[in-house]
């Protein structure tokens, strides 16, 4: 850039000289010269620092977007590490895996978003002699968690303990067809002994035994775990202690429901 304004003054200077040179009236002073050589120049310097100001906001702007595209590919990479498969009930029975989409159709959408909703009936009692009306009594739970680490965190959840009426079709399908629920408060104990009957001494037996209850609940996460291949170890409620998820143990995990 200095050597193409050094070029301008030498040519402005020889152009000055030839006009002395020549017969005029009038002869163009040093000062407006000088005057001329320091507009070039100005301009010049002007041109120079507009030069260098869109370069600077090109950069800007180019390193702002590539920002955004990172920023972007983060982000979408965060959410496929905690992405987690909906749940589907593991096992080759048609009759659960209806039961248990049931309840996270029914109940899930009654709570904030979480990672997976995970269902946990606990099933007291059964009665198939009709087939367009089988029975199957019992607490029927919905647990919502958010992965962290390896350990899925208890967000919400909620106990909906009673009945839930299925049909089985000609073809060997089955529907739910509708659900009683026990009442909350002071009504709980006159709806459960109308819906549970003679199982409702088994309901409350149920409710007492905490460790049967999670090692159940245990297992429906061991087994949700393993048939989608997950690195999850653990599950936590709020204010406990992790609790570690035992092997995936199928076998045993039918056994308890039937």
């Amino acid at each position: 850039m200095k050597k193409s304004i050094s070029v301008i003054l030498v040519t402005l200077l020889a152009a000055v000289s030839l006009c002395s040179c020549g017969e005029k009236t009038e002869t163009e002073s040093p000062a407006t010269v000088s005057e001329t050589v320091e507009t070039v120049e100005e301009t010049a310097d002007e041109t120079v620092e507009e030069t260098k100001d869109d370069a600077a906001e090109e950069t800007v702007t180019a390193t702002t977007e590539e920002t955004k595209d990172e920023t972007a590919e983060e982000t979408a990479d965060d959410t496929a590490q905690v992405a987690l498969p909906p749940y589907e009930y593991p096992g080759p029975e048609l009759f659960y895996s209806v039961l248990y989409q049931y309840l996270i159709d029914e109940y899930a959408g009654q709570y904030d978003k979480v990672d997976v909703t995970i269902p946990c009936p606990y099933i007291i009692a059964m009665e198939e002699s009709d087939n367009k009306d089988i029975k199957v009594w019992g607490d029927f739970w919905i647990n919502n968690y958010d992965l962290n680490g390896n350990t899925l965190e208890t967000r919400s959840g909620g106990s909906y303990p009673g009945c839930i009426h299925m049909s089985m079709s000609d073809e060997g399908g089955y529907e739910v067809t509708g659900m009683e629920v026990v009442a909350d408060g002071s009504d709980f104990e006159p709806t459960a002994k109308k819906i549970f009957g003679d199982h409702y001494q088994e309901l409350i037996d149920s409710s007492a035994d905490e460790k049967g209850r999670e090692e159940i609940r245990a297992q429906i996460i061991a087994n949700y775990v393993a048939a989608n291949n997950l690195d999850i170890t653990a599950y936590q409620d709020f204010g406990w202690d992790p609790v570690s998820l035992p092997e995936e143990n199928i076998d045993s995990f039918y056994s308890v429901l039937d």
